[in-house]
């Protein structure tokens, strides 16, 4: 295999590696197409089908339902106002769970006596 070097200005290579990609091929492979289509006597327009950059996908997308139904009704915002109460007594500590974090002293492990 021989590599070939071409001299293009760069808006004409920023097109042509768009294009490139939107036919999901490379640049080297448009321009191997194309100058075998002119070596065979072919139409010089070809463009080459996809090729290495082409990227299958690994799954067919499921389309959308058309009949979706939901589940039950809406939520409706209040529903459990009266229902749920809070002890009066909620933030405060039993005594013995507020003397083991008294005595702890974080830096070097539980204090003795």
């Amino acid at each position: 295999m021989k590599n070939v070097t071409i001299a293009l200005d760069d808006e004409t290579h920023r097109l042509a590696r768009i294009r490139a990609a939107e036919l999901g091929t490379s640049l080297s492979a448009m321009v191997k197409a194309y100058l075998q289509g002119i070596a065979a006597g072919d139409d010089p327009a070809f463009v080459p089908p996809a090729g290495a950059r082409e990227m299958p996908m690994p799954y067919a997308a499921v389309p959308p339902a058309d009949d979706f139904v939901p589940l039950k009704k809406p939520r409706q915002p209040g529903a459990l106002r009266g229902k749920i109460h809070m002890a009066d007594d909620f933030n405060e500590w039993p005594e013995d769970i507020l003397a083991s974090f008294e005595a702890w002293d974080y830096g070097n492990g539980p204090k003795t006596a």
